[in-house]
């Protein structure tokens, strides 16, 4: 028998004053620290820092502790956000124990179920010290998700071109009817693109999706 281990390793108080000062280029109206119990010293002078900052670009600010193995702790996070107003909900995958990671990662694909559309759910994304990017979170998933045959075909004609396309080029172009759409709507509700003033823009989990699927005909 055999392990193979994904192995993710560190956090760095930078990291997080990063993340949260002007120069992020994120509209912040709240904040929602979440960790486990243990170097409550270590962890106390950081959350100082996040309220300071909090402060400054005048964001609420709420706590959540989560104890291991225990569900209601978790349904904090869920209580804590649910009914907050906002445009984007995102998560932060470069800070903070990994065993939260899947634990913040179902909170917030709940929310994306609740907020049918209204809302973006992403995923800071990057590695510590160098370039974060803000992505579509459930595009990650989407392999587990039902992805239709013309959705499919879309992906693929989308990245594998050369050029932008957009909706009139798939109608004039590719024999696709008005109703394509609706599949480009649902496309982007997935996270595997994105369309702007009628411009078909790549992602990043879009892209890593489609590589799987010419790869291993998903």
């Amino acid at each position: 028998m055999s392990d193979c281990i994904i192995l993710p390793i560190g956090i760095t108080r930078g990291t997080i004053e990063s993340i949260l000062s002007d120069d992020s280029k994120l509209n912040i109206s709240c904040i929602t620290t979440v960790t486990v119990p243990g170097m409550e010293e270590e962890k106390e002078r950081i959350i100082s820092g996040v309220e300071i900052l909090a402060r400054m670009i005048n964001a609420e600010l709420h706590k959540v502790t989560v104890r291991p193995w225990d569900p209601e702790s978790v349904k904090t996070i869920y209580n804590n956000i649910k009914n907050r107003k906002f445009n984007r909900l995102i998560v932060v995958g470069i800070t903070g124990t990994r065993y939260l990671q899947p634990i913040l990662l179902m909170v917030a694909l709940r929310m994306w179920r609740e907020l049918h559309g209204k809302s973006e759910v992403l995923l800071l994304q990057g590695v510590e010290g160098e370039e974060a990017r803000l992505v579509p979170l459930l595009g990650f998933i989407a392999p587990a998700l039902r992805i239709s045959r013309i959705q499919r075909r879309l992906i693929e004609i989308v990245y594998s071109s050369s050029r932008p396309i957009s909706g009139k080029d798939l109608i004039k172009r590719q024999g696709f009817t008005k109703s394509v759409y609706y599949v480009l709507a649902d496309l982007e509700h997935k996270g595997l693109l994105k369309v702007k003033r009628g411009i078909i823009e790549r992602t990043w989990p879009g892209e890593l999706y489609y590589r799987f699927m010419k790869s291993d005909d998903i």
